[in-house]
């Protein structure tokens, strides 16, 4: 399958590769960037050319748009500026390669971020560690620390990460750009996450992992894992462009999708988005894994499936835009289904040429700013439903959707820099299943949609505020209600588990009716989150956190109480809580 999207990639798209369209690295993984290009975007209601929902978005792109607000907010708060030129700064470097020597010298003298650096070799810019630039190469490399620990008042347990790693990306020849990531970790999960791996065999977000014997906490128990992420890509033409790596995307403007998020372990994918006018045409084809590595065993080779899918973007106008979504998962034994391959098409039509059962979902998303204040955003996803069995509301079990709802509300009553977002998602039992468990919207065991997976309902609160330039403060409050599985039976929450599953009737057949959010054992979730973080230099940030969890499960005596209580320090890296 790789030598085949390989093959296709560079032998028949690399010819055509000639001239230089604006070659750049995707910016990975910045939440306070993507939270300040959103903020900013609802403010000034200022149009960025990329699509806001739909991530990763290209450097040249996010550099271009940041000149341009920092153009029209120069008599903002100073709180804004900030903002922005750590954006500029951030990308300071990769600017080289896309505007000329006379405006990147005026852009670093005023951003004060041009110097002769450490023993005049690092640290020239704000950003970078190390940097290289001739005329035909650019790379720039900087090391990754993410080092926490606290205590679980409630459990009397020690937890702690230590991941250290570094981050390579360049471009080769003014036309191929490249990026390569590497984390190795250490780390021991709250007893709610420790649950998960044990229930699905896989950490949430990672692969291969194995067991580990601190030398400092001994008697924590800890993972020992690695996480590495690369790829690389060009502009075939100025309004199409390439990429094959080993990654993964997010697909929506909320906290969690129902499309695709980047909660799973990362997956080889061949990628083209073509952008014409204010439309974005975004082609995945991809190829995962229908197990984990700790599943089947150490020796054998993990089951392959493979994902094809589509979004349409249209900027219906500069504060509303609009999106639908399409993905296919289906397993061939050891070949990717080349009809898929075809961009355009609607895979529900191949489907039934082939005679196939593959697992298509459908969706829609929109967003809407107003007021230069308020962002309101959604997604629908469709797997199956009979609109007979929906007036009748009688819970038939193939009636598959789910719901997202959102409010994005920034500078709350004047207070500048108070953002406050409320999301409310909400999915049917057995959305997202198969009845091939090997089919299921997931790879490495892991959703590639909620991380919940289905048959739940979830409200979320989530508030940012930045009292001061460098001072960075987050809290989150998450409430959700879900029905899992009971009496070895599936009842659509867990969505690695086969559709066929179902519990009996009363008749002892596979029961078909009946089943509403909550079906199965109730449990209820309530977290509250607070994150404080201070930046002492750029991207190098000493943080604390709270996190009080409390979870009961309907007819088990598994309850869980957390109160946890840490610190640490993050270089740049963000810090991804494990709120599921």
């Amino acid at each position: 399958m790789k030598k085949k999207l390989s093959i296709i990639l560079f032998t028949f798209l690399l010819p055509f590769s000639t001239k230089i369209y604006g070659q750049s690295s995707d910016l990975e993984g910045n939440e306070y960037i993507y939270h300040t290009l959103d903020r900013m975007e609802i403010k000034t209601g200022i149009t960025p050319s990329f699509f806001p929902g739909v991530k990763n978005y290209k450097i040249k792109d996010i550099f271009e748009y940041s000149l341009l607000l920092r153009d029209s907010i120069k008599s903002a708060g100073n709180k804004d500026v900030f903002d922005i030129d750590y954006i500029l700064k951030e990308n300071i470097d990769w600017s080289r390669n896309f505007v000329d020597s006379i405006q990147y010298q005026e852009i670093c003298d005023e951003l004060n971020t041009g110097k002769k650096g450490l023993f005049n070799m690092f640290y020239k810019t704000n950003s970078t560690f190390y940097s290289l630039y001739t005329n035909n190469f650019f790379m720039k490399i900087n090391p990754v620390i993410n080092f926490n620990t606290g205590n679980d008042i409630e459990n009397k347990n020690i937890y702690y990460q230590n991941t250290r790693g570094i981050i390579i990306s360049g471009l080769l020849d003014k036309k191929i750009y490249f990026y390569s990531s590497i984390y190795e970790n250490q780390q021991s999960f709250l007893p709610h996450i420790e649950r998960k791996i044990k229930r699905d065999y896989a950490i949430p977000g990672q692969g291969y992992y194995k067991k580990f014997n601190s030398s400092v906490f001994k008697e924590v128990q800890a993972y020992d894992f690695l996480n590495a992420r690369a790829y690389i890509g060009f502009n075939i033409t100025k309004s199409l462009s390439a990429q094959l790596g080993h990654g993964k995307f997010f697909i929506g403007n909320g906290i969690r999708s129902l499309f695709l998020s980047d909660y799973s372990n990362n997956y080889y994918y061949l990628k083209f988005d073509t952008k014409v006018w204010k439309i974005l045409y975004r082609n995945i084809f991809a190829e995962l894994t229908a197990k984990s590595r700790e599943e089947i065993g150490y020796d054998t080779l993990l089951p392959k499936k493979y994902m094809a899918g589509h979004y349409l973007g249209y900027m219906i106008s500069d504060n509303f835009q609009i999106g639908l979504f399409e993905n296919v998962i289906f397993s061939r034994g050891n070949h990717f289904e080349f009809q898929y391959f075809n961009p355009v098409i609607l895979f529900r039509t191949v489907e039934q040429f082939l005679g196939s059962s593959d697992n298509v979902i459908v969706g829609i998303d929109w967003k809407y700013n107003f007021m230069h204040r308020f962002s309101f955003y959604g997604q629908f996803v469709l797997d199956e439903f009979r609109l007979s069995s929906l007036k009748e509301k009688n819970g038939w079990w193939a009636n598959k959707y789910g719901l997202q709802l959102g409010l994005k509300y920034i500078d709350v009553a004047g207070i500048d820099h108070l953002d406050i977002q409320i999301e409310s998602n909400i999915i049917r039992p057995y959305t997202y299943s198969h009845r091939e468990k090997t089919d299921s919207y997931s790879h490495f065991n892991q959703a590639l949609a909620h991380p919940l997976g289905a048959n739940f309902k979830e409200l979320i609160l989530l508030f940012n505020y930045k009292p001061a330039n460098k001072i960075f403060i987050k809290a989150k409050a998450l409430f959700a209600y879900k029905g899992e599985d009971k009496d070895k039976y599936s009842w659509g929450g867990n969505i690695l588990k086969s559709n066929k599953d179902r519990p009996p009737d009363n008749e002892g057949k596979v029961r078909n009716y009946g089943f509403f959010i909550g079906s199965g054992a109730k449990r209820n979730i309530t977290q509250y989150s607070f994150d404080i973080s201070y930046m002492v230099f750029h991207n190098y940030n000493l943080f604390g956190n709270v996190i009080y969890r409390k979870d009961i499960l309907e007819f088990t005596d598994s309850d869980l109480n957390e109160l946890y209580i840490g610190t640490g320090i993050r270089v740049n890296i963000d810090n991804k809580s494990l709120d599921y």
